[in-house]
């Protein structure tokens, strides 16, 4: 049986090249039919590796001080669910409450609610 890295230990990897701007280091954790999407409003942000690697590419580009910081953490089967703040953007700070599927290593998806300081 294949050893895969804890669901925590893939998300914690997945904040450092986040605060890294690393696309390709950020883009090895995600399975290659990964979707991204706003649980409030079901929309799907990016559906697919390919998707997931043009959006964060140009948030990375568009935001040079973009950083998120997390403040808790809670870990449960084959799931990490993160309360974080992003700073850095133009809208000022985003906070999110993250909702990481990993299974075999790799993030199959990430489900956000998200709101801002107005």
């Amino acid at each position: 049986m294949q050893h895969h890295p804890s669901p925590r230990d893939v998300i914690n990897r997945q904040l450092e090249v986040y605060n890294a701007h690393d696309i390709e280091g950020y883009c090895a954790l995600f399975a290659g039919d990964a979707v991204i999407s706003d649980l409030i409003t079901g929309q799907t942000i990016c559906n697919g590796l390919d998707e997931i690697r043009k959006v964060y590419t140009a948030r990375f580009a568009d935001n040079p001080k973009l950083h998120c910081v997390v403040h808790q953490h809670m870990d449960g089967a084959d799931y990490a669910i993160d309360k974080e703040t992003v700073s850095g953007l133009p809208s000022g700070n985003l906070h999110i409450m993250a909702i990481y599927e990993v299974r075999e290593g790799l993030i199959r998806s990430l489900r956000f609610i998200r709101w801002t300081d107005h």
